[in-house]
């Protein structure tokens, strides 16, 4: 019988965190325009951003393994943070804060990387589920509430404000992580977390981008290899639906908030937008509507595919045929849709990953994993901002809906056949 749960006091942690994450992201993006920035810029800074998880996620592997302490490798990412904020908050020039936004990533991607492996020290095997889910749960409320005091704030003062919100949260990190993290007597290793379903899905589920060991130039031909094979081909095709999805979904979201801009909505509104769809992932993520996610059932994950492809290609047509007021309608629709199905997505991928992954090379499986992870992402951003200032929105939201139908077609041609044979989903 597992013993009773007892909530760590470090998860309150995660609220700030987020927190800072849903101020900065939409901060950033609404202040280069307003400095005159283009698409093409803010396609820039999301690329910059991305990119810079990659060294970072293999830095502060190598850091926490050697350390063995969880506390001053937070506290060196809420203080990179801290500076990173401030400077951004102070920039009067969209390409310093493009450069200031990459430092910011590399530093803040730290803090998912500690607070997994703080999941995996303070809360007992037997409990990780509940313990995941806590995590879970405060990273939405975080994004909520990081989002809502960014639009309190918009209603009586002008956007250089909300810059200094980040700042804010920043230095409440730091007051956390100095009274609230303790470093445990017998710390976890990193690659304890592939043991664990629950304890990698909300890993994945926070950050995309897991480096245990850095991927090597033959577990890439392995993988094309497996993929030729229907025996090893599930963790490719995997990777590979994966990919078309941050693929989709940043070439829709590094672009539909200057779209907004476009169509006159004022700083208050795209604002009122992203708190809306945070919402949305919010309710989504609730035990009732997303622990059937946990299973890793494919045909849940065609249909949640299938359902924000849907919506981006919506968001095309709404990008031909709205223009300045009306937007903001379809836009709550849009939203509506992509909300729901992201918390589903993301969860039953990472759960489906688990499943398959292999019993040796599993660091190596998620090198890669998160190596291809990281390209998508940036490619993503890059090619957003470049697609809409030369073709037109309407393109990078179309091309947006063709990855998401084909990441779901790939799901749906690998996965049907087993399911009719086994009956059950996998």
């Amino acid at each position: 019988m597992a013993d009773k749960f007892v909530k760590p006091r470090w998860l309150y942690a995660i609220i700030p965190f987020y927190a800072i994450q849903s101020c900065i992201g939409t901060y950033v993006t609404l202040r280069i325009l307003n400095l005159g920035g283009s698409v093409i810029s803010v396609g820039l800074a999301a690329s910059a951003y991305n990119i810079s998880l990659i060294p970072s996620a293999f830095i502060v592997g190598k850091m926490a393994d050697f350390l063995g302490r969880r506390r001053p490798l937070l506290l060196l990412s809420a203080v990179g943070q801290l500076m990173t904020l401030a400077l951004i908050a102070m920039s009067v020039d969209s390409n310093l804060i493009i450069g200031f936004y990459a430092i910011y990533s590399f530093f803040s991607s730290f803090s998912p990387t500690v607070f997994s492996l703080l999941l995996m020290d303070t809360v007992l095997k037997e409990n990780l589920g509940e313990g995941s889910a806590f995590s879970f749960r405060y990273m939405i409320y975080g994004t909520i509430a990081g989002n809502a005091l960014s639009f309190a704030v918009l209603t009586i003062m002008p956007l250089t404000v909300v810059g200094v919100l980040p700042v804010i949260f920043s230095m409440v990190l730091i007051t956390l992580c100095l009274f609230l993290v303790k470093d445990p007597k017998i710390p976890s290793e990193r690659q304890a977390i592939t043991f664990s379903p629950d304890a990698l899905v909300t890993r994945l589920t926070h950050l995309p981008v897991l480096v245990l060991k850095m991927p090597k130039v033959d577990d890439f031909k392995g993988l094309i290899s497996g993929a030729r094979s229907t025996v090893t081909r599930d963790i490719p095709l995997i990777m590979a639906t994966n990919a078309l999805f941050f693929i989709g979904a940043n070439l829709f979201f590094t672009s539909y908030t200057p779209f907004l801009n476009a169509n006159h909505l004022s700083y208050l509104e795209i604002t009122g937008l992203s708190l809306f769809i945070n919402c949305i992932n919010g309710l989504a993520s609730a035990q009732r509507l997303s622990g059937f996610s946990k299973k890793g059932d494919p045909g849940m994950i065609v249909e949640f595919l299938s359902l924000r492809a849907i919506a981006f290609l919506f968001a095309a047509i709404e990008s031909l045929y709205f223009t300045g007021r009306p937007v903001i309608y379809v836009t709550l629709l849009l939203y509506l849709l992509i909300g729901m199905a992201y918390t589903n997505i993301t969860i039953g991928m990472n759960a489906l990953l688990y499943k398959f992954l292999p019993k040796e090379g599993q660091g190596n499986t998620l090198g890669v994993y998160s190596a291809i992870n990281s390209v998508a992402l940036f490619l993503g951003s890059f090619l957003s901002g470049s697609i809409s200032f030369f073709l037109g929105y309407p393109v990078t939201f179309f091309l947006a809906s063709i990855a998401l139908f084909g990441a779901a077609s790939l799901f749906e041609w690998h996965f049907k056949p087993l399911r009719t044979v086994d009956e059950d989903p996998i």
